[in-house]
């Protein structure tokens, strides 16, 4: 079928297959150029237009347009326009005309899709809700367009059927195009959270297998030591040794952590780095003392398990076992501003300019990296005295469970 009722209504030739063809064309590319701004109107001019609303404005004019002037054969009007105005007042309709539908019908539709309240609907009633208004609120624009425009002639009811026709199939493709996009959109979305929750928990996964190898050990020196000085003590000191098999007991079910977690409170932290200076205390006798200082407010507060401990057995390493002299080790837990600091000093020989953190050291800030990553700051300093200086600049507290 050729466009017969162009001549019908306009009472213009039949078109000639050359003109039919190229009027087919036309509206063909106007269809693909329209389709493109709509599928992709929310990532269109973002490096030009910084304004969100005014960009995606921009474009939904750009697609209605396009897809508009596709349909003029079926609209009919266009060509009486294009008779009786010219080109230059024809596309002087046409782009106010758009101007109007991207205001009142894509504003509508987007009110009515970014509403927080509607978007709990389910996914079908509110993409329809959307439909609804995109076809309501253009066709009364149409309507009231055509009026303006053709009320007087006595074509009149001719134009408005092919406008209501051309209203309904314009607003039909964009509500699917829309609907469809909002699927794949929604489709993909879903998919992205998925694997998003799968890293997530795989992530959690591997952060505590190596937390959990992290907790497992124990320095080897450590126990070989502190069970030959039970053995010794276990002839010359029963009391000591007991002592000594106590302490130990609790430092080794402490590492073992029943309760899986990879926390504790810098009151636990503080007792067993205690428990683990009274088990060296009572294997050099007075070569060692120690003292302690906390602020009792942060008791309560959460640092990553045995992150205390191995500081103060280095300050015992490379004090006390490297020079055996006497060696005083103190213990401070403090805040400075919203950090906590935990210090450990010692009169043991300095740090070297070029410091080789051992397996302790090391597994204090591999904790920290896992459990406070990018809030915490180690320093190691030999003046004013020799300190090392853990800045905890995130608080977490142990609010107990109602």
């Amino acid at each position: 079928m050729r466009f017969a009722f162009i001549n019908l209504v306009f009472c213009m030739k039949e078109p000639t297959t050359i003109q039919y063809i190229l009027i087919v064309k036309s509206c063909l590319v106007l269809a693909m150029i329209g389709l493109y701004f709509l599928v992709n109107f929310g990532r269109l001019f973002r490096g030009r237009i910084r304004n969100e609303l005014i960009r995606k404005n921009v474009a939904a004019a750009l697609a209605i347009f396009f897809l508009s002037m596709s349909l003029t054969p079926l609209g009919g009007g266009f060509f009486y326009m294009l008779a009786k105005y010219g080109w230059a007042g024809t596309i002087a309709i046409e782009v106010v005309v758009t101007i109007v539908l991207t205001l009142v019908v894509f504003n509508t539709a987007r009110v009515i899709a970014e509403s927080k309240r509607l978007k709990k609907l389910p996914f079908v009633i509110h993409k329809l809700l959307i439909l609804g208004s995109l076809v309501i609120t253009s066709f009364i624009i149409n309507l009231s367009t055509v009026y303006l425009l053709f009320g007087s002639e006595k074509q009149f009811s001719t134009f408005l059927k092919y406008s209501i026709i051309s209203n309904f199939y314009l607003t039909s493709a964009i509500g699917i195009v829309y609907g469809v996009i909002s699927y794949l959109d929604l489709q993909r979305k879903r998919k992205f959270d998925e694997k998003e929750l799968e890293l997530s928990r795989l992530r959690e996964l591997k952060t505590k297998a190596e937390l959990d190898a992290l907790h497992s050990k124990v320095n080897p020196h450590f126990l070989y030591n502190a069970l030959n000085s039970i053995a010794d003590l276990s002839i010359t000191d029963g009391k000591k040794a007991r002592k000594m098999t106590i302490a130990l007991a609790d430092l080794f079910r402490y590492s073992i952590n029943y309760s899986n977690n990879n926390y504790s409170t810098i009151r636990e932290e503080i007792e067993m780095a205690e428990v683990y200076l009274q088990i060296e205390k009572i294997r050099f006798e007075d070569q060692l003392n120690y003292y302690i200082h906390t602020d009792q407010e942060l008791d309560h507060y959460l640092v990553p398990r045995f992150v205390i401990q191995p500081l103060v057995e280095n300050a015992v390493k490379h004090g006390l076992k490297a020079t055996g002299k006497m060696t005083e080790i103190t213990l401070e837990v403090k805040t400075d501003g919203d950090n906590i600091v935990i210090n450990v000093v010692d009169n043991g020989p300095a740090f070297p300019a070029e410091l080789s953190a051992g397996y302790g050291v090391k597994s204090v800030y591999d904790k920290l990296d896992l459990l406070f990553p990018g809030h915490y700051e180690i320093h190691f300093s030999n003046q004013p005295c020799k300190q090392v200086s853990v800045f905890i600049q995130k608080r977490i507290k142990n609010e107990p469970v109602a």
